[in-house]
């Protein structure tokens, strides 16, 4: 099926904090949750961030950046809004105060996409993409008719909760990618590989506490049960979907990975087999963490400084709450 990145946006608010202080404010609550964890283990975790500020939703909410990314995706790709024939939300955290079923039937009727079959799930975190970009496939491989699919994620720590250590520490963003069968530039999609263990789902949990959301981290879970398969997952799922197209590891010319922290993208990097440096630059140090929407950043952001060529390889992986992990390859 030939099926293309017609074209990818995002969006941050205008508004950003300094991780020391969102780490200041919730002392509390990440002295809580790092306790059970060994002197050197609490602090690594601090340590190894790599992130300085974050951007945060205050008078800006994550369905305004979505639309904005949207729009902005839709410009690009040389469409308009009623050529979208499927809109997946992904989101994993959209608001506290999002009122919306669901940011795909919001941004039909505000965008006129009329036609469009609007879906949405809440699972997979910083892995989502890859489930959204699965899920079109699927769509597109069974229904002709379906030519156009837009995937969109809007994400905003919930009130008190930006600091999901010892993993990282969360800024909000949102984000969209356009997918398209025919008439269309852009990356060739070559194949995409996600798995999920149900058995770790309470590694990073949402929860009702006191009448709020409340994002809870178990990290003796993360720290026992999660990150010794992390990577091993990871490399599994990256070598099956490159042996499907008879390509291997040294092939790729550009991994595009999560902004979870400095410590995560060398262990990452180390994984993959580049020397130090060989991860392109990105703005993780001034926008955090920003869940699914951190691939598109980084996507658009290598785009926009011309580092794509065509021909090249591109090899997009992340993991997230769920558990999942996931990995799409693309040609440029």
């Amino acid at each position: 099926m030939n099926v293309r990145i017609a074209s990818a946006a995002y969006a941050v608010p205008p508004d950003d904090e300094a991780v020391e202080a969102v780490l200041e404010r919730e002392r509390d609550r990440v002295e809580t949750t790092l306790a059970p964890l060994s002197a050197l283990a609490r602090r690594k975790a601090v340590e190894g961030l790599g992130l300085s500020r974050v951007r945060v939703c205050a008078s800006t909410q994550p369905y305004a950046l979505v639309l904005e990314a949207a729009s902005t995706a839709i410009a690009e790709a040389g469409i308009t809004a009623r050529d979208i024939n499927l809109i997946v939300d992904y989101s994993t955290f959209p608001g506290e105060n999002s009122q919306d079923l669901s940011f795909a039937h919001k941004l039909s009727a505000e965008l006129g996409a009329e036609t469009s079959l609007n879906l949405s799930f809440k699972t997979g975190g910083c892995g989502a993409l890859h489930l959204a970009i699965k899920t079109a496939l699927g769509w597109m491989s069974t229904d002709n008719s379906i030519q156009t699919a837009l995937l969109v994620t809007g994400d905003t720590a919930p009130h008190g909760n930006r600091s999901l250590l010892p993993v990282t520490v969360q800024g909000d963003a949102g984000s969209a990618v356009i997918l398209r069968r025919q008439g269309t530039e852009g990356p060739l999609l070559l194949g995409v590989e996600a798995m999920t263990l149900g058995h770790l789902h309470h590694a990073i949990a949402l929860v009702k506490a006191n009448g709020h959301l409340e994002i809870k981290v178990d990290a003796v879970c993360i720290e026992h049960e999660v990150m010794p398969i992390y990577y091993l997952n990871l490399f599994r799922i990256m070598q099956k979907v490159l042996a499907a197209s008879s390509l291997k590891l040294n092939d790729v010319d550009h991994f595009i990975y999560s902004n979870i922290s400095h410590r995560d993208r060398e262990g990452f990097r180390r994984m993959v087999g580049l020397p130090e440096g060989g991860l392109p630059p990105t703005p993780m140090a001034e926008y955090g963490h920003t869940f699914a929407s951190d691939l598109v950043i980084n996507y658009v952001n290598m785009r926009r400084q011309g580092l794509i060529s065509p021909g090249q390889l591109l090899l997009f992986a992340s993991a997230g709450i769920g558990f999942t992990w996931g990995v799409t390859l693309a040609r440029a």
